[in-house]
């Protein structure tokens, strides 16, 4: 694991990371002449994979099966902010039933569709393609781990506070 100081994550942070709600993976794969390629994507993860789904006939599919290196960073939006990145080789694997498809797509909410089973119907009707990464050698920063003073003017709202006589005035 590479070592960030103060904001290194631990593994159970990394794991709780990959978990939350919400986050995308920014999955690089290489093109045919070695040029890289990065593109936003849903993941699925079960504690040892991220998992992605695609349809047979994208991109990702073909750069995938020709070349299964990749470099995926899992991040979030705010400006003192967290990541997760992991760089190794995409296993294509099979999905009976598509349920790892399905988890993965049920993990993303999908305002205003009222017929979840519809749309998980159209959802699979081009056919899934499910590739798997391992996170064993991923590793994370969290900038919200500092106890620095830079961090608590960045983030005075989630600053640690004075305890004892140091506590400010008011």
């Amino acid at each position: 694991m590479i070592e960030l100081g103060e904001t290194t994550m631990t593994r159970q942070e990394i794991d709780a990371y990959l978990r939350a709600p919400g986050r995308f993976a920014a999955l690089g794969s290489l093109r045919r002449d070695g040029s890289p390629f990065t593109i936003p994507m849903g993941y699925y993860y079960d504690g040892d994979f991220l998992y992605f789904s695609t349809t047979p006939t994208r991109g990702l599919t073909a750069r995938l099966r020709r070349d299964p290196r990749v470099s995926i960073a899992v991040f979030d939006h705010e400006a003192i902010h967290g990541y997760v990145l992991i760089n190794d080789r995409a296993e294509e694997i099979d999905d009976p039933g598509d349920v790892l498809s399905l988890k993965m797509h049920h993990r993303y909410p999908k305002p205003g569709i009222e017929d979840q089973d519809e749309h998980d119907r159209i959802w699979l009707s081009a056919g899934r393609v499910v590739f798997r990464v391992p996170v064993a050698g991923a590793f994370g920063m969290d900038q919200r781990k500092a106890a620095s003073s830079v961090y608590a003017l960045a983030m005075p709202d989630r600053a640690p506070r004075p305890s004892g006589g140091d506590r400010p005035r008011t």
